[in-house]
Parts: C-alpha cells; sequence; structure tokens
C-alpha cells in the first residue's frame, strides 16, 4: 500500500463517527443474482450499505453480470468503499454461473506444480475484479489430515503440511499480484475435524506440538507470502484455550495470542460466517462482542447486524471495549480497502466482464490444471477404452443424490469420443442399489469395457450408509472385470475399488475435471498426476501411474498456445473457397503435440448435396497415400533392419531390374531421383490389370540418370508398395492396415474395392467422362490405382481429417502412440529432412517446403515437410513449431479442370501459423 492509501485510510477513520467505526466491522451477504429494486433481498442489502453503512458485503450464488451491476449500485450507494468478498475457492465459477470454474485445490495440489497453484490464483483475481470482488475467501489452509472430514476434503491442498504450504504460497501470491486481497482459512486449522462446523461445532482435543507441526504450517506460508486476511475457524481447541470449549473465532489465545502475536500476523482478521451453528454461543450481539475481543476485524455474516452493532457500542460505552480498540480495528479495515485500490476505483467497469470472466486463457488454464492433476490408480497395461467401431461399454453412473441427469455430460462426453460405441447405462443410487444390481450385473458382463462414474462427496461416502453400501455394492460386480472407474468427487473412495480396476481421480466434477476425465479413459490425454493425500495403506500419498495418450484430444486454441479468435477466420476462408467454387467440400485439422485444435468439415458433398461434410467425411486422399502408407510402411522395415535403403530394388523386386534400371536404390525411388518417366496413362493403352501394370514399369527404361535430378514419379512409389508386399509377406492393404492404420487408431482409413458402384458415406470425386463414366464416389480417382484394383502404393487410400489427425500426432509426438515408440524420431528426421536441398526439395518419401510459392505458405518453416495430392489433399508439418496442417477437399469435382484450390490452401498455411502465440516468422521467403 502506497502512502497515499495510509493517508486516504487514516483521513477517512478522523471523519468518522463512533457508529460509523462500528459499521465498518461488518459484512452482510448479498445475491448476484437479478432482483428487482422493490424486493426485500435487494431493500434489505440497500438498507445496510446505506443507512447503517456497514464495511463489506459478501456475495453468494449469481451471474457476473448481475454482481457486477449490483456491486457498483452497492459502492454507489456507500459513503465509504465496501470491502466486497466472495468464496472463489475454485475461482470465480464457485458461486457465479458462467465464470471459469477452477478445479479444486486438491486437484491443483495433484499436479505438484507450484506454478498452477499461482496462475490459478491469478485467474481467479482476473474474474474477481472483473466482478467487483476485491477481497477473495480462498485459499483453504487447512491440511486434511482427517480421511473422514466431512467438509473439507477436496478444498484442500492436501494431508501434507509442506506440500499444502507450497501451494497456500503459491496461490496467495497469485491472488494479491493479480489485485485482491486473499484469505488463508479455515484458522488454526479444520482438516482435522469430522463433523462440518455448518452444522455443529468440531471439537479437537489435539495439544500445541501437533497443531505446530501439521495445522499451523500452511498458515506460516500464507503470513510469508503476505496474505492479506486469515479466515478463523469455528472450531474449539481446548487444550490450547485452557480447556474452552469454544470456537477459535470466540477465543482471544487462539486469535489474538496464536495468530496476532505468535505468528506476527499483522493483516486482517476475518471470522467464518456467523451464520453458521459451529460459533451460535450465545445472541448475536454476544457472539459479535466476543469475536470482536477475540481478536477478529471484520464480522462476517452476523444473524442480526443492527442487534450486534448495539451490542458492540454498547461494550465500548461501558468500556468493555476501549475507543483506541475499535479505532486499529477499523484502521485495519481501511487499510485492507486501500491495499485493494478501492480509495481510488471502487467500481467494477462492465465491459470488463465479457473481456475478463470465462475468456478462453481462463477456460485453458482450468483444463490444464483439470488433465495435470487427473490420477490414475491401477495397471497400465490396458488402461483406456477402445474407440474401435462397435465395441460395447457398460456406462454405470453410481450418484449419493437421486438426480437422473447428474451423469449426463460425462456420458455424452465419452460418446463424442467413441463414436462408434454402442453404450447402455445404468443409473444407481441410494435408493436404487438393490433394485439395480441386476441390470448392472447384465451391462459388465455384454459389455467389451465398463466405465464408472462415481458421484460422491466426503460427507456421502463416510457417513450416509446408503451411499456408500451403493458404491460398493456396485464395485463388487465389478471384479475381475478390468474396469475404469472415474471417481467424481472425494478420491477416499478409491480406497473400495477392485485390486483389477483401473481408477482415475478428478478430485472435483467441475466441467473441465469432466473433459479431463473423458480424454484420460479415452486415451486421448497424458495422464501424470499424484495423489496429495493418502487413501489407504496401499495407495500412500504420491500414488499414481503415467500414461501417454494415444489420440490427440480436442482442446482450444490457447491450450495449444494459438489464438482462437485469429484461428476461427479459417471460417471465412473456407466459405469463400466454397462460394469461388475451388470445391464443394472440404475438412480441415490443425493440432500440435496431444492436441485437436481445430477439426471441421465444411461445405457439402457436390454443389447440389444437401450432405453436410463433416469431420468424420471420408476423401479420396490421392498422393497422400504416398506419405501416409507407402513411406510409413518402409520407414517401418527400415527400423526392423529388413530393407536397406542403399540396395538396388531388384533386390527386393527382381523384375525391376531390367533395361538398365539395376542399379537403381531404394532411396532413389523415395527421392523421385531413380531416373524413372513421370507418368503413362495406361488406361489409354489398354492395360487393366494389376500385373500388367508392374510389368509395364518393369519393362522401362531409365530417361535420366539416376541421382542426378528429381522427377517425380508414380511409379516410385508402386514399386515401393510392392518392396512391402515381398519383404513383409504381405499384401499391401493387409500390411498398411495391421501394421499402420489400426495400431494409430485410424478405424476409416484404408483401400477400397473398385467397380462396386457409388459409396453414400465417401465424399465423390470427379464425374468421369472419359474412362470409367460415372461419379467417382468410394472407388479410387487415379486411373493406375483404379487397374491396380484400388491399392497402389501412390494413390487409392481413402481417410478422413480424424484419422489423419491421429497420424501427424504420432509425428509431432516424435514418433509415439500411447506408451509404444511407433516410429523412432531418428527414422522420421531421417525421411523429412531435404537430402540435396540445393537440387530439389525432395526428402525420403516426403516433400520439404520449396523456396517459393509452396503450397505451404510463407510462414511454415524450412524444416518444414508435407505431401499434396491431385484430388486437392495437404498435409504439412512445421517440426519448429510442433505444428500440423490437414486440408482435405474434393477440388477434382465435377472436373480436374480447377485449381481454385491452389490458392486457398497456402492462404490457410498462412492464417494457422499465424495464430501461433510468438511464432517464428524470420525465415519469410517469399
Amino acid at each position: 500500500m502506497d502512502r497515499a492509501g495510509v493517508a486516504w485510510a487514516e483521513s477517512t477513520l478522523q471523519h468518522m463517527s463512533r457508529e460509523q467505526k462500528v459499521s465498518q466491522l461488518f459484512a452482510v451477504p448479498a445475491p448476484g443474482t437479478f432482483g428487482s429494486t422493490d424486493s426485500p433481498e435487494h431493500r434489505r442489502v440497500v438498507e445496510l450499505v446505506r443507512d447503517l453503512q456497514v464495511g463489506g458485503v459478501i456475495f453468494f450464488q449469481g451471474t457476473p453480470h448481475h454482481q457486477a451491476a449490483f456491486a457498483n449500485e452497492m459502492q454507489r450507494e456507500a459513503p465509504v468503499p465496501l470491502l466486497i468478498s466472495q468464496d472463489m475457492e475454485t475461482g470465480a465459477g464457485m458461486r457465479l454461473t458462467g465464470a471459469t470454474r477452477l478445479p479444486s485445490a486438491m486437484a491443483i495440489a495433484a499436479t505438484r506444480d507450484p506454478d498452477l497453484a499461482y496462475l490459478s490464483g491469478s485467474a481467479t483475481a482476473l474474474e474477481a475484479r472483473a466482478v467487483g470482488v476485491r477481497h477473495v475467501l480462498a485459499p483453504v489452509a487447512d491440511v486434511n489430515a482427517n480421511a473422514g472430514n466431512p467438509v473439507i476434503d477436496i478444498r484442500s491442498f492436501s494431508d501434507q503440511p509442506g506440500l499444502a504450504a507450497v501451494m497456500v504460497d503459491a496461490f496467495v501470491r497469485g491472488l494479491q499480484d493479480g489485485g485482491v486481497l486473499a484469505t488463508a482459512k479455515h484458522f488454526p486449522g479444520h482438516g482435522s475435524t469430522s463433523r462440518d462446523s455448518h452444522f455443529s461445532m468440531p471439537v479437537l482435543t489435539v495439544d500445541y506440538a501437533r497443531i505446530d507441526s501439521v495445522d499451523l504450517v500452511p498458515f506460516r506460508a500464507a503470513v510469508s507470502a503476505g496474505a492479506a486476511s486469515i479466515m478463523t475457524a469455528h472450531v474449539a481447541f481446548p487444550n490450547l484455550d485452557a480447556g474452552s470449549r469454544r470456537p477459535a473465532t470466540l477465543s482471544p489465545p487462539l486469535v489474538n495470542g496464536l495468530l496476532r502475536d505468535s505468528l506476527n500476523f499483522q493483516g486482517l482478521i476475518v471470522s467464518d460466517a456467523l451464520n453458521m451453528a459451529g460459533v451460535q454461543q450465545g445472541t448475536p450481539g454476544t457472539i459479535a462482542v466476543d469475536a470482536f475481543r477475540a481478536g477478529v476485524d471484520m464480522l462476517m455474516m452476523s444473524t442480526n447486524v443492527r442487534a450486534a452493532r448495539r451490542a458492540l457500542l454498547a461494550a465500548i460505552e461501558n468500556g468493555t471495549i476501549s475507543e483506541s480498540e475499535l479505532d486499529m480495528r477499523v484502521r485495519r479495515i481501511l487499510r485492507a480497502k486501500a491495499s485493494a485500490g478501492l480509495h481510488t476505483q471502487r467500481f467494477a467497469p462492465l465491459d470488463d466482464v465479457r473481456r475478463e470472466v470465462a475468456n478462453a486463457d481462463q477456460r485453458a488454464l482450468s483444463a490444464r490444471v483439470a488433465r495435470e492433476g487427473l490420477t490414475l490408480l491401477g495397471d497400465t497395461a490396458a488402461a483406456g477404452i477402445s474407440d474401435r467401431p462397435g465395441t460395447n461399454v457398460a456406462f454405470i453412473a453410481v450418484s449419493d443424490r437421486s438426480d437422473p441427469e447428474r451423469h449426463h455430460p460425462l456420458r455424452e462426453m465419452l460418446r463424442d469420443r467413441l463414436p462408434g460405441a454402442r453404450m447402455e447405462t445404468v443409473l444407481v443410487t441410494p435408493g436404487t442399489a438393490t433394485s439395480m444390481q441386476g441390470a448392472v450385473r447384465r451391462a459388465v458382463r455384454a459389455a467389451d469395457d465398463v466405465v464408472v462414474a462415481v458421484y460422491a462427496t466426503a460427507s456421502s461416502w463416510r457417513y450416509r450408509r446408503e451411499t456408500a453400501g451403493a458404491i460398493r455394492q456396485v464395485f463388487r460386480e465389478l471384479q475381475g472385470q478390468g474396469a475404469h472407474i472415474v471417481v467424481l468427487g472425494t478420491p477416499y473412495v478409491a480406497s473400495a475399488a477392485p485390486s483389477d480396476a483401473r481408477v482415475f481421480l478428478t478430485y472435483g466434477d467441475g466441467p473441465a475435471e469432466l473433459r479431463a476425465a473423458a480424454d484420460a479413459v479415452s486415451r486421448r490425454a497424458d495422464v501424470s498426476g499424484r495423489t496429495p493425500v493418502a487413501l489407504s495403506v496401499a495407495l500412500p500419498v504420491g500414488s499414481g501411474q503415467r500414461l501417454q495418450a494415444r489420440y490427440p484430444r480436442m482442446v482450444e486454441a490457447e491450450e495449444a498456445a494459438m489464438v482462437g479468435a485469429e484461428l476461427d477466420r479459417i471460417e471465412t476462408l473456407m466459405a469463400q473457397a466454397i462460394a469461388d467454387r475451388a470445391f464443394p467440400g472440404a475438412a480441415v485439422a490443425v493440432g500440435r503435440p496431444g492436441a485437436l485444435v481445430h477439426t471441421r468439415g465444411y461445405g457439402t458433398y457436390t454443389y447440389d448435396s444437401a450432405t453436410a461434410v463433416t469431420e468424420t467425411s471420408v476423401f479420396d486422399l490421392a498422393s497422400l497415400t504416398k506419405v501416409i502408407a507407402t513411406t510409413t510402411a518402409i520407414m517401418q522395415l527400415y527400423e526392423q533392419g529388413r530393407l536397406d535403403l542403399d540396395r538396388p530394388v531388384m533386390h527386393y523386386v527382381h523384375d525391376f531390374g531390367q533395361n538398365g534400371k539395376d542399379s537403381v536404390t531404394v532411396r532413389q525411388l523415395l527421392t523421385h531421383t531413380g531416373g524413372l518417366i513421370p507418368f503413362r496413362p495406361f488406361y489409354r493403352q489398354g492395360i487393366r490389370s494389376r500385373g500388367r501394370v508392374l510389368q509395364a514399369i518393369f519393362d522401362e527404361e531409365l530417361v535420366y540418370e539416376p541421382g542426378t535430378e528429381s522427377r517425380y514419379s508414380d511409379f516410385g512409389p508402386i514399386i515401393l508398395a510392392e518392396i512391402v508386399e515381398r519383404v513383409s509377406g504381405r499384401g499391401f492393404a493387409t500390411y498398411a492396415r495391421e501394421e499402420i492404420f489400426e495400431p494409430l487408431g485410424m478405424w476409416d482409413t484404408g483401400f477400397r474395392a473398385v467397380g462396386r458402384g457409388a459409396r453414400g458415406d465417401v465424399v465423390p470425386t470427379e464425374a468421369d467422362r472419359y474412362f470409367r463414366y460415372r461419379l467417382l464416389q468410394g472407388e479410387v480417382h487415379d486411373e493406375t490405382a483404379w487397374i491396380m484394383g484400388g491399392v497402389a502404393g501412390h494413390a487409392g487410400l481413402f481417410s478422413t481429417v480424424q484419422d489423419l489427425s491421429r497420424f501427424a500426432n504420432m509425428i509431432v509426438r516424435d514418433g509415439r502412440i500411447g506408451d509404444r515408440q511407433f516410429l523412432q524420431p531418428e527414422t522420421i528426421e531421417l525421411f523429412t529432412t531435404a537430402v540435396n536441398p540445393e537440387q530439389h526439395s525432395r526428402a525420403l518419401g516426403w516433400d520439404t517446403k520449396s523456396p517459393e510459392r509452396s503450397s505451404a505458405g510463407r510462414y511454415f518453416g524450412p524444416s518444414s515437410f508435407g505431401h499434396t495430392g491431385f484430388t486437392g489433399t495437404s498435409i504439412w508439418f512445421d517440426p519448429d513449431e510442433e505444428l500440423y496442417l490437414i486440408l482435405l477437399s474434393n477440388r477434382v469435382y465435377p472436373s480436374r479442370r480447377n485449381s481454385g484450390h491452389v490458392p486457398v490452401r497456402r492462404a490457410l498455411a498462412d492464417l494457422v501459423h499465424e495464430t501461433i502465440m510468438d511464432p517464428d516468422h524470420t525465415h519469410v521467403a517469399d
């Protein structure tokens, strides 16, 4: 606080009457929802603020705009700026619908990352200020030493004092660096109780040594971090209070003695809510006087403010409370207000609400904390649900309350991630556990995979027999099933889980936690959290298995360090491209390691079709076949030592060595430097079989000296596919399916037989008027591949942007899929690096960015690699930015005489690259 703030506080104090000073000691509750100006609740708050001149307001449930507007109205009515408070332990979304709801303190601690605690505090501060709050009633500094604690539980960071202290320190600093006052609660500790002080007063018979070594550790950290305020607990500590069984809020030895003197805390001391049962030892007036005398500066939520105010005035009048003591308390309150900047600006600009509350950065942080805190217990060998089409999934929800829709959000998230699965849902509540036992058993036995979602609080798990019984009964049915159990709430439920289950702990059931759980169960997110509390002897603090994601997860752009508002410009670009008839339909995917930032379909199958293109629409990839199937297969065989890139091709395919081709190597086929002619129109030459195509290539003579230049030719990849068949002993389509597509979960990718007529599930290519004389839909567009039966090394592959994003994710994750090293990073680098950049842009199978007019645009870096396909397809990677971009279109509809997609491809690449936060564009050359 600056000198001006100190001066303001002193001047304001000097101009106050005794009555005004006493009024400053009170903070009263207010709703953040809409209420007419003549409603009783509105009138009550206005009268307390304007007429009684209370010092603060505490907001509860509401919405951001209504609360900000009401806060401003109350500030206008208040002669002295109000200290507006709110519980925001899990961010502003804890109280305000539509604001960011952050994961719980325990979830933050499960990440073991104090930076995330700091960022959570900072994010909370940003939204708090936007809605008029300058006094945040968080963090919870209690050490959850009692696993049966019915009220603290996941609100606590940990049962370990040291870990809790580190997180409290970071959260406090985040809040206060963000411009609000932090409040560590509930002093001197509520974590060891077995009662909820909302309903009765807990009594802890612990000694000072125990309190000092456990409960006080996080509070000392809060004081050291500069916490502006500390909240007292309605918990009795008779061994620290001369045998008294009064709550700490009313105890001078605990507040003035322990907190103010021993811990040397000089900030604001506030009470927990005085309407709670745990503090009801007398009338509102005697409670207020006792709390004040104990050392509490601000009295929160008295049940009768006017009576309490009268009692305090009477105590001052009769000398029970001195005038100087009153001045000291009010001075402390005023200085706290000045520290929050209220002496210069008490209002919340309403424009800030839309800009600051639940913005993309806030949502990204919430998602990150939920993802990194999520914890997996159990064997990881078969963890994760298969999304193979046709999988039978049993989804069993066990809830501690009879809400028929509580489980719907998680179930729908799983359905989105398992689109081909058949899902049966069973809901079990405390009242239906016995009657639903048969349904649970049948669902489990019929399922390939079982997902159980458990919704339970510490209170319902420990103290409601029906809830615990329902959970245990379901768990008994799961024994031996290898089920996936998602615990959405208190983590202590995991102690009762079957030994063979995979248990995912979210430490809460907010939107971010549900998404993190759905991603983890479907193997779309890495899992790395560790329990911050001991769950049992077998599950001590720090339990948790690491699990690597197999597939990319959908994220908001900001989670991947990209700007979502800029990425949204793809919509305009694609709409214009379709209007300009560059193509009737297209699909786009943008991603970074583990993160699918954008995936969407645009337009329709044809210009006169009503069938919309989606991210699951199947396209003819054309020459992307060369890299997705052929080159990848060659990379695998090379890694296995079954293929030598520098051996002559004829070593593997003897007949290829005819007519001077005996020295052409595998490497030269990959780089298009093998001396082969680029193309021959076999369909015009009467060739109608795979064997005759191969023989025609064998019969070809070289058209230039191998290795002297690069000429793009389909013949090289055709022969490479033949090499794969002869080395592996399997047909090329079979090899690609078994070794590439199925391991990567590319269920909609593969070669398709020809001559079977149109396939309605595939985006059409050309209306062929010169060879097949029909609309090509579901059979390969390329004539040579068609002659070869639809399976060839240069063309013939069909896929979706969703499937290709799984392939691309493997590439940008250095060849990893889940716990498996699918390709070695060194192999990827070898095959994607230009072999002779001074002469041509070719790598091994892949192309790299050409110096000018590249289809990768201006901004993809010099290490970029990719490929394009004749039908209007492309895939590009920028390894320096860990970025990939996939564009699938049917630009050849209705005719191949259309090049409108070329500038679109470049513009799309530039647009996507420009959305990267802090990209490197120093290499831009054209």
